[in-house]
């Protein structure tokens, strides 16, 4: 698990990973657990694709791997 540690930002939560095999590879499933504490943040995150930083996080490993991640569509 991975957690925000700073307790000052606007938004906090924790990251669970979870890496099983799957065929010749592993499927990553990540879940988040996020809390946004600013009103005005909260608004902004609906207008804002939700999924973008475990998209990339996804997409960067995948590369280190020598493999490709496509987001869901």
């Amino acid at each position: 698990m991975t957690r925000i540690a700073d307790i000052g930002l606007p938004f906090g939560g924790t990251w669970d990973i979870s890496i099983s095999p799957e065929g010749t590879g592993s499927r990553i499933t990540i879940t988040e657990n996020g809390e946004i504490y600013n009103p005005v943040f909260r608004v902004m995150s609906k207008l804002m694709n939700q999924t973008a930083t475990i998209d990339s996080y996804l997409t960067g490993l995948a590369g280190k791997l020598g493999d490709t991640y496509t987001p869901p569509a």
